[in-house]
């Protein structure tokens, strides 16, 4: 069971990243308009202002593409690193609960598995898992993995979800794999500012959210 003081943590956590900077598909490529319009315009940016050290990093993805579903939306989001582009795919599905209950983290409707989904786009996720392993100074070769990873998802809202409006929602990933227990990362959506944000919660979980993002 997760610590409700693990959680607290989170309203640190989404004031430092603020200051950073297959499902039925409805075409026009999923996006209004006015949508479309403002991601295209958008221009991607560094991944990180931080070093490659044990320092907590922060990371930085702007929404270049939206897609809506039925029930989700599916954002494509990248960052440079070097001289690389990097990224990822974000299913996010609408109205996911809120866990902040009259001021206090709710362990009983807070968690959600598999509301948020992450995949990789090719080579620029490999890209990402090459950025995040110098970053972490923990080098490695292996390439994201082809498989969907369903992060156990705390949401950090007072309100549900709500993709169509313009703001941020914070949340908690806890990620499985197969080095460590569950890493924990903070994670942040912004729909005014189009982008992803998330941040290490310590040093001591990057072995185990790279072996999340390979699936070694």
């Amino acid at each position: 069971m997760y610590k409700f003081q693990s959680i607290a943590l989170l309203a640190t956590a989404t004031m430092v990243m603020a200051s950073c900077g297959n499902s039925n598909q409805k075409k026009t490529d999923g996006r209004d308009t006015a949508t479309a319009n403002t991601i295209e315009r958008v221009r991607i940016e560094k991944l990180s202002n931080g070093t490659p050290g044990p320092e907590k990093k922060s990371f930085f993805l702007r929404i270049t593409d939206e897609v809506k579903t039925d029930s989700s939306r599916i954002y494509t989001a990248k960052a440079l690193y070097n001289q690389d582009t990097v990224g990822a795919k974000f299913e996010i599905i609408d109205f996911i609960p809120a866990g902040i209950i009259d001021g206090q983290p709710s362990e009983d409707v807070g968690f959600t598995k598999g509301k948020i989904k992450i995949s990789s786009t090719g080579t620029q996720s490999n890209n990402l898992v090459k950025a995040l392993g110098e970053l972490f100074e923990t080098p490695t070769t292996d390439t994201f993995t082809k498989e969907t990873i369903l992060p156990n998802v705390f949401s950090s809202n007072k309100s549900n979800v709500d993709l169509s409006k313009k703001t941020a929602y914070s949340f908690k990933l806890f990620l499985d794999n197969k080095k460590a227990e569950p890493a924990e990362l903070f994670f942040n959506v912004d729909t005014y500012k189009h982008s992803i944000e998330f941040s290490e919660k310590d040093a001591s979980f990057r072995a185990g959210f790279l072996s999340a993002l390979t699936g070694k």
